[in-house]
């Protein structure tokens, strides 16, 4: 029979083995799930790079801003209240009125 440190010593491989098998098996698993669900996928290589992406450099390497249909935020907690409940408002209203042409 073959001592104990012996056949643990061997078992220490494999178990290593399977570890790292796991993690790449995770690794792949989870790029797969954020590709579907939207994650944007790496650039080809050799492509121009997208302007408007994050970190996108102006003049002077400033650092570009895009404010496309961005809306300011109140600056205090009543004010955005007030623009919460009229947006909530609105929304009622629009929801009424497709209620009302579609029971016709």
């Amino acid at each position: 029979m073959p001592e104990p440190r012996t056949v643990r010593a061997r078992q220490r491989g494999w178990a290593g083995v399977l570890t790292l098998l796991l993690a790449v098996l995770f690794v792949a698993l989870a790029a797969g799930i954020l590709l579907r669900h939207g994650a944007p996928a790496a650039p080809a290589a050799g492509a121009a790079p997208d302007p408007r992406a994050a970190g996108a450099k102006g003049p002077g390497g400033v650092a570009r801003i895009d404010a496309e249909g961005v809306v300011p935020a109140p600056g205090n907690a009543v004010e955005r209240a007030r623009a919460l409940e009229e947006s909530v408002r609105q929304q009622a209203t629009e929801r009424e009125k497709r209620i009302e042409d579609a029971t016709k």
